[in-house]
Order: C-alpha cells, then sequence, then structure tokens
C-alpha cells in the first residue's frame, strides 16, 4: 500500500468535527470500526518534526512511524532495527549495516544517505534540533557503501550505542524534508517513516490517524488504523474510557489511577518509569546564584507530601537525579539507595529555609516559573512552593505554557532563573540525566543544562563515566559527580514517579515499559484476548 504525506481531512470545519477539547468529542465512524483502536494521550505536539517536538507524547505516536538503527527491546536492552547488524570497530568508530527490504511508507527504499542525513540534521545548530546533545560526541556521519553508515566519534563515549535507538534516532527521507523545509510535519507534509503505521491525517495538538503499513519489515501490526486523541484533562479521558470511546491510554496521572481501575472492563498497568522532576537554578540569574538562596528553596520543597498529594505514593521522593534502577550495569539498586541515604537531602524545613535565607544576605525577589499546560504535576508542585517561600519574600509566579513552548523557552533563553523539569529517560545507563544536565559542554546554549552549571571536576568524572567501560570505575565516577552535584545544588530532585496506563480489558499489550514512547508500542504484543 502506497501512503499520500498530505492528510485525508480538509478543512476547518473537519477540524473543528474532529476537535477535542475539555468537552468529549464522539469520534468519527471510521474510529468505531473493530478494526480501529482509539487511543488516548495528555497532549499531541503542533509539529510531526519530532527534532522541534521531543516530548514523551510526540513519541508515543511518532515511534509507530519513525525507526532508527537499533532499537530497545521490551526488558530495556538494545536490539536491531533498520540496521540488522552493527560493530563497534573501535573505541570511536560505529559501522551500521541496513537490513534488506526496508522502506518508507511510499515504497522508496532507505538509503545510507537517508540515515546519514536524518542523523547529521541534529549537528547543524541552525537547525534547532532538541536533541543535538546525544550528538555532542559525534565527528562524523556518513554513507560509506551502498546500505552501509559509519560514525566517528571525537572521543570514546559510552553512551552513544543509545542513539540510534530512540527519538534522536529516527530516520526521515531526506528527499521528503529537504524538498520541503518549511511544511515537512505540518498537516500539510506529513512525514514518511519505516514504522509499522503510517501517517494519513493530522490535526495539530488535537489528532492523529495512522494506518497499518502492509510493507513493514517487522511483526504484523494487528490493527488496521489507530486513532490518537489528545484529551488533556484526566477527568475526561476517564469519562471517555468510561464511555467506550477510546481503548486506552498512556500516561493517566498516577495519583488517579484507583479510579482508573475501578471502571467496569478496564485494567490499570503501572511499571517504573526511570522519570524524575526536579528544578534548576540558573547559576547566571542573580541572586540564585548565591548558594543559600539554592538552599532555601530546596528546603522549602515538601518532596514526601509531594508524592503521597500527586502520586497516591504511586513513585519516590528522589534523593537524586537517577532512580536506582538508572544504574542497572553498573550498580545494584540497592547498593545505589544505601549511598543515596549517605547524601544531604535537603529535609522540608520552613525552619531550615529561613536560616539559609539569612545566611544568603539578599532582598527578595520576584520570579516567573514557566510550567507545561500539558503536564498533570507541574503547575501543583510550583503552586506549593510558590506558598512556601512566600515567606522568604520570594515571589514565584507560575506561567502555564503549550508544551511545545515551553521546551523551546529553556532551550534557547538565557536568563532562566528557575525551571521546572521533567525527564523520561531515552536508555537506562547512569551517565544519562548527569551529561544532559550538568556536563559544561550542555549548558542551555547547547543542550539542556537549564542551570548554565559548569564544574571542572564534575566534567572530569562525567568524561571517565562516558570512556569507561567496566562497571566499577564507571559507578565510582558517577557517585563522585553525584557528591558534588548534591553540594553545589544547581538542581533540586523532587520526585521519581510511576508511569500508569488504562487498557480495554478485551486487549493486552506487552510493550508497556519504561520506554513506551521510543518503541513501536502496537507491535509489541498488542491484540485482542
Amino acid at each position: 500500500m502506497k501512503y499520500r504525506t498530505n492528510n485525508i481531512l480538509r478543512g476547518s470545519a473537519a477540524a473543528a468535527a474532529l476537535a477535542v477539547t475539555s468537552t468529549f468529542v464522539p469520534l468519527s465512524a471510521v474510529a468505531q470500526e473493530d478494526d480501529t483502536i482509539t487511543w488516548a494521550l495528555p497532549g499531541l505536539p503542533d509539529t510531526l518534526l519530532v527534532p522541534h517536538a521531543w516530548s514523551v507524547n510526540t513519541g508515543g505516536v511518532m515511534s509507530l512511524v519513525q525507526e532508527g538503527l537499533a532499537a530497545f527491546s521490551n526488558d530495556l536492552a538494545l536490539k536491531d532495527g533498520v540496521a540488522d547488524e552493527w560493530k563497534q570497530v573501535d573505541e570511536t568508530t560505529y559501522v551500521y549495516n541496513i537490513r534488506d527490504g526496508v522502506s518508507f511508507h511510499d515504497g522508496s527504499p532507505v538509503t545510507a544517505e537517508d540515515v546519514a542525513f536524518s542523523m547529521n540534521w541534529h549537528l547543524d545548530p541552525t537547525n534547532g534540533s532538541q536533541m543535538a546533545a546525544f550528538y555532542s560526541a559525534v565527528d562524523s556521519i556518513s554513507a560509506t557503501a551502498e546500505g552501509e553508515v559509519t560514525v566517528k566519534l571525537t572521543r570514546p563515549d559510552a553512551q552513544f550505542v543509545y542513539t540510534p535507538a530512540h527519538m534522536s534516532g529516527f530516520i526521515m527521507k531526506r528527499e521528503q524534508l529537504e524538498n520541503n523545509p518549511d511544511t515537512y510535519g505540518t498537516p500539510d507534509e506529513l512525514p514518511l517513516g519505516t514504522g509499522p503505521y503510517a501517517l494519513i491525517d493530522f490535526v495539530p495538538g488535537e489528532r492523529i490517524l495512522l494506518e497499518k503499513n502492509d510493507e513493514y519489515w517487522g511483526p504484523e501490526p494487528n490493527f488496521e488504523k489507530i486513532e490518537v486523541l489528545a484529551i488533556p484533562d484526566g477527568q475526561t479521558r476517564l469519562l471517555a474510557m468510561r464511555n467506550g470511546d477510546i481503548d486506552g491510554t498512556f500516561g493517566i496521572p498516577i495519583s488517579e489511577a484507583d479510579q482508573w481501575s475501578g471502571l467496569d472492563g478496564v485494567s490499570v498497568e503501572t511499571t517504573p518509569s526511570l522519570g524524575v522532576y526536579f528544578l534548576t537554578f540558573d547559576y547566571e540569574t542573580p541572586p540564585l546564584d548565591n548558594i543559600n538562596v539554592r538552599r532555601a528553596i530546596a528546603h522549602s520543597l515538601d518532596r514526601e507530601g509531594l508524592v503521597k498529594a500527586l502520586l497516591s505514593g504511586n513513585g519516590d521522593k528522589a534523593l537524586a537525579i537517577n532512580p536506582p534502577e538508572m544504574w542497572a550495569g553498573v550498580k545494584p539498586a540497592g547498593e545505589v539507595r544505601d549511598f543515596y541515604a549517605t547524601l544531604n537531602q535537603y529535609e522540608f524545613s520552613l525552619e531550615k529555609a529561613a536560616e539559609a535565607w539569612e545566611k544568603a544576605g539578599v532582598d527578595g525577589f520576584e520570579m516567573s516559573v514557566p510550567v507545561s499546560s500539558a503536564d498533570p504535576y507541574m503547575s501543583s508542585i510550583m503552586l506549593t512552593l510558590a506558598q512556601n517561600v512566600k515567606p522568604l519574600g520570594i515571589e514565584l509566579n507560575v506561567q502555564e505554557l503549550d508544551h511545545t513552548q515551553w521546551l523551546d523557552a529553556f532551550m534557547s533563553h538565557e536568563d532562566l532563573g528557575i525551571q521546572m523539569r521533567r525527564y523520561f529517560p531515552d536508555y537506562a545507563d547512569p551517565a544519562n540525566y548527569p551529561f544532559l544536565f550538568f556536563a559544561s559542554e550542555n549548558a542551555v546554549v547547547n543542550g539542556s543544562n537549564t542551570s548554565n552549571y559548569r564544574s571542572e571536576e564534575v566534567d572530569g568524572y562525567l568524561s571517565t563515566a562516558l570512556r569507561e567501560t567496566e562497571p566499577e570505575a564507571r559507578a565510582e565516577a558517577l557517585m563522585k559527580v553525584t557528591e558534588k552535584v548534591n553540594a553545589d545544588l544547581p538542581a533540586v530532585p523532587i520526585f521519581w514517579p510511576a508511569s500508569a496506563m488504562a487498557i480495554d480489558s478485551d486487549l493486552e499489550l506487552e510493550g508497556f515499559t519504561a520506554f513506551w514512547y521510543n518503541t513501536p508500542w502496537a507491535v509489541r504484543g498488542f491484540e485482542r484476548r
């Protein structure tokens, strides 16, 4: 089957008929067919150019459409993807061979040039890729033979092997993006991919319709169509599930899991998300450059209370940036927890907050803090913190932004102030979070270090953790990073939430893992019972 790259429904009338707002709109007739699955997410992007809309919701759709050279299995380990063979030639060279018979949804074969183009796209700063940090160690990416792609790094990087497996490695058709640079990712130019489903309709921020790719090289999908709807309001989504208007949803607020499991004919599944919520303080924004100001704010965060109130206990107070399970393959989770217990945890204490504020010796200040409107927890966290710091003379104004605007703001802004951050991993490696958030080279002008934190000591330990392959050496280096960051306080970890999904009891899905948004979940044991 060939697929068009333009949408099948046109005009404002069609968009209005399909719009999902706080009042649930019944689905179109096509969505009621038995061979169509209707899935809901808390939000959908305004563009399907993934590097400009990097989020779990974007990945939840586009991981069914686009793929990388590698992939993740259901146990989160690496496996082959579009490449059926790859090898590390030396410390800084990787060679990938594209499997035979892989084609884009328009029937054209995937070439090494397409792959090299897609990965190199992140390296061009004028493209504004939100995932450029994953390519920071790359020297060159080139098509070195028919069906062969060679990546050369400037330095050994133990994490690069994961890059071709998640959103940063998704393969785009070179000709399509080069010929349509202004419309690619819009309803007028739907991105082609190699995945089990093709895009056939897109109403930005509201609705996406996918159709089975009959020529898919991998497992055959069990459903002809998947309609994905944005239903931000949790109660509206729950009502849609209760009425049978949707077949399932990711991203249900973990605090509402009991409500969902109480619905007739609905199953709720949870899994460790490996995600983290945290605050960052811009070292270049006074008075946040004052350690005692940062300590005062840290002591004003009731992390245990937030876990109880927002997660209903389905998660843990974050003792560091990395959840213990992120250390898999490097250090046992139990030993990681014992190590975390030795760190200063900046316990919730308004008295200690006041003492730190007095030591800071600064005047009160007012600051706006942006949060994503698509996230169920950010506003609540910041409103609670704003109330707690008010007696110190700190006025925090919580500003809700569309998710893409929120992401763009901290990826491009120089005066960052306080940022409410969340992050869910692209792969399970304990150097992932520390490198993204604390490496000097990832200060916000280039990447995800929204603290503008720079430490030669931390950079040195991170370099060891990225170069070394021996677990004990990596663990020792990363423990030193954790201790230094805990002392300097460029960020305050808040909690590690679990993830929850709801699904019609007549369906089963094996592919709900911590990386559901980086995997083609709809061909991972997704079928009717």
